[in-house]
């Protein structure tokens, strides 16, 4: 394994992530509601004067992003052969660690540098909410459950990548 491509894999794919997210974000501020602090929700639908409504989910809804956990499927396979995992076991490790690292990159970049401290992508009249956009504990929580899943998505994914390759 190449540690070098591997390390260049992680910075390419945050920056895309990264990218992808405040894109979202500046064409849609209110594309990820369900992430925020429940008090940032509050206040953004009582200063707007709307209701927090649950989205149901349509077919077309579940099957894109069906298609979008398919390419990240094999996107991540593809990262791990490339970064030279041969076998399931560099492939799971390789896979868990990418995982991490975009946890981690959206945990503790996105989430508690840039949306803290950015008011331009911050909910709209939501933007004097400082103290409840530096909540570091309440993105850790949300984060730390997702860690077995991680797991399991290695696991398909080194499963993949060696079927694949």
């Amino acid at each position: 394994m190449s540690v070098s491509v591997y390390i260049l894999e992680c910075v390419v794919m945050c920056a895309v992530f990264g990218l992808f997210v405040f894109g979202m974000l500046l064409v849609n501020p209110v594309s990820f509601i369900g992430d925020y602090p429940p008090e940032i929700q509050a206040q953004y639908y009582s200063s707007q004067r709307k209701e927090a409504v649950k989205v149901k989910m349509t077919f077309l809804t579940i099957f894109r992003k069906s298609i979008g956990i398919i390419a990240f499927l094999f996107v991540f396979a593809w990262m791990a052969h490339i970064a030279g995992a041969e076998a399931f076991v560099d492939g799971l490790l390789l896979v868990y660690g990418y995982m991490i690292v975009l946890a981690a990159f959206d945990t503790c970049f996105l989430d508690w540098v840039l949306f803290a401290n950015i008011k331009r992508v911050r909910l709209p009249g939501t933007e004097h909410m400082d103290r409840a956009y530096h909540q570091k504990w309440f993105h850790v929580k949300v984060m730390l459950p997702m860690l077995p899943v991680f797991a399991v998505g290695g696991v398909i994914i080194s499963l993949m990548m060696t079927w694949i390759w």
